[in-house]
C-alpha cells in the first residue's frame, strides 16, 4: 500500500496538468553480473553492452550507435555520426567528460558534460558547440533516485541566443517483484519554449538481473 501511495504522490504533479494518456511504452532490460546487458523496446529497438576490466562496448539500435571505450577513452559511430571520440572519468561523487563528433551531415561538434551525485540526488549539465553552424546548445537537469522513487527535470537552452528551448519532466517508482525482477511505471511530459504542454506519456520498464548488478 505504501508503494502505491508513493507512486501516486510522485506522478500527481504531472497528471494534474491534464494531458491525455495514449499508448503505454514497455521496455525490458536484462543484466548479468559479468557485465553483459540487453535492452528491448516494444517497437523492436534493442541495445547491447559489455563491460570488462578497463573496457566497455555498447550498441543502441535506435541510431545504430556503436561505442568502444578503453580506460575512459571512447570511439563511436552511428547513422547520424561519422565518428566520435571522447574521454570521461569519475572521482567520487563527480563525473565528467568531453567529446568531439564529426556528424554525417558534415558538421563538427565539440562538447562536454558533468554530473554531481550526492545521496541519490543528481545535478547534470551539458553543452554542445556546433562549430559548423556556430550554434551552442546546453542542458541543465536535476534528478532523484531515492528508495525506489525516480524523478527528473531537464531544461534545454540555446546558449548563443540566450533563449529557453523547453523542459522535460519524468517521474516513476521502481517496484521490486521478486529477487532480480523489478517493474517501474513512469510518466513523462515536456514543455516547449512557449511553455505549451506536450503529451503526457506513460511507460513501464521491466528490469531483470542475474547476479549482483541491476541495470
Amino acid at each position: 500500500m505504501r508503494k502505491i501511495l508513493a507512486l501516486a504522490l510522485i506522478l500527481a504533479p504531472l497528471a494534474v496538468l491534464g494531458a491525455d494518456l495514449g499508448k503505454i511504452d514497455v521496455s525490458t532490460k536484462i543484466s548479468h553480473e559479468d557485465g553483459i546487458h540487453l535492452g528491448l523496446t516494444d517497437s523492436g529497438v534493442y541495445s547491447f553492452g559489455l563491460a570488462g576490466d578497463g573496457y566497455t562496448f555498447t550498441f543502441d539500435g535506435s541510431d545504430n550507435d556503436m561505442e568502444l571505450g578503453v580506460s575512459g577513452v571512447y570511439l563511436s559511430h552511428s547513422d547520424s555520426k561519422n565518428v566520435g571520440v571522447g574521454y570521461g572519468a569519475g572521482v567520487g561523487i563527480f563525473d565528467g567528460g568531453v567529446h568531439y563528433n564529426w556528424m554525417s551531415n558534415g558538421d563538427h561538434v565539440v562538447g562536454g558534460a558533468t554530473t554531481l551525485t550526492v545521496r541519490g540526488v543528481g545535478l547534470e549539465t551539458s553543452a554542445d558547440w556546433n562549430l559548423s553552424a556556430s550554434d551552442i546548445n546546453g542542458k541543465v537537469g536535476t534528478s532523484i533516485d531515492l528508495w525506489g522513487a525516480q524523478a527528473s527535470a531537464v531544461s534545454k537552452w540555446d546558449i548563443d541566443s540566450f533563449s529557453f528551448d523547453g523542459v522535460d519532466f519524468s517521474a516513476g517508482y521502481e517496484i521490486p517483484v521478486a529477487d532480480g525482477l523489478a517493474i517501474t511505471p513512469a510518466l513523462s511530459m515536456g514543455l516547449d519554449e512557449d511553455w505549451d504542454r506536450g503529451d503526457l506519456k506513460a511507460s513501464v520498464g521491466i528490469s531483470m538481473s542475474f547476479g549482483s548488478n541491476v541495470l
